[in-house]
């Protein structure tokens, strides 16, 4: 069932964790579609993979708060492509550090249509092209956000708890197709993540002093697992944290 060369589909694949999986999952010999709203970064990142691996990677612009740009991303990687066989639902966001009564429209409307409304629509897009495969492999990127709350993060939280159950919803209700369904919820890593969330460089450096948090290269490696094992294998669930965070309030910052 499994074919020889996966093709792979990516939303957020610009930077950070998608970028990262691109990059590992073409040194594995999948083909790609990567998509991003900074087309010109996935552009270039599609043609490096492709000169150094060998693999077909097709690059495009998506919005995942959009349906029109969603289908269209994902009808034309398909085409080019000849199919699809596994989704990364990764594009996702944190916008301030809020109480909840003071988050504005922007920032929560920005998190809960990227967060949730985006995964539904890439997974809602994507799916058929699974299903006419018939062998297939869905992929949430959660956080530890949608396992524990915290202060100043009541919508992003919510929002990744709406992840973690739309996972196992869609496992439930795949249950008999040759499909898999993982989520991969990661803890503290360093990526442009706490730049877009605090908006200023400074204190997003700080975020990371004193730890060595998780590299997108380290979450992309869960992935890369997870797809490579046995297809009777299914792994519902990784939550990983690097060594230094234990919980989402308790954490070693050395001196």
């Amino acid at each position: 069932m499994r074919p020889e060369h996966p093709i792979v589909l990516i939303t957020g694949a610009s930077s950070g964790f998608g970028e990262a999986m691109a990059r590992l999952l073409a040194s594995q010999g999948c083909h790609l579609a990567l998509g991003a709203r900074r087309v010109e970064r996935v552009q270039a990142l599609a043609d490096e993979l492709t000169k150094a691996h060998g693999v077909k990677v097709f690059a495009g612009a998506v919005d995942t708060r959009h349906t029109a740009s969603v289908d269209t991303f994902v009808a034309e990687a398909a085409a080019a492509l000849g199919g699809l066989h596994v989704l990364v639902a990764n594009a996702g966001l944190a916008s301030g550090t809020y109480k909840m009564w003071e988050t504005p429209d922007e920032d929560l409307e920005a998190m809960m249509r990227t967060n949730v409304e985006g995964v539904v629509k890439t997974i809602r897009a994507g799916l058929p092209h699974l299903r006419k495969a018939g062998w297939g492999h869905v992929f949430f990127i959660g956080s530890t956000a949608g396992h524990q709350p915290y202060e100043g993060g009541s919508v992003y939280c919510a929002s990744k708890f709406g992840v973690k159950a739309m996972a196992h919803s869609l496992r439930l209700e795949l249950n008999g197709e040759q499909i898999r369904v993982t989520s991969v919820d990661p803890g503290m890593a360093e990526t442009e993540f706490s730049n877009v969330r605090l908006k200023n460089g400074d204190k997003a450096k700080a975020v990371y002093q004193g730890v060595k948090p998780l590299t997108a290269m380290d979450v992309a490696e869960c992935v890369r697992w997870c797809l490579m094992l046995p297809d009777h294998v299914n792994i519902d669930e990784i939550l990983v944290k690097c060594v230094d965070q234990a919980s989402v309030h308790k954490l070693h910052r050395r001196a």
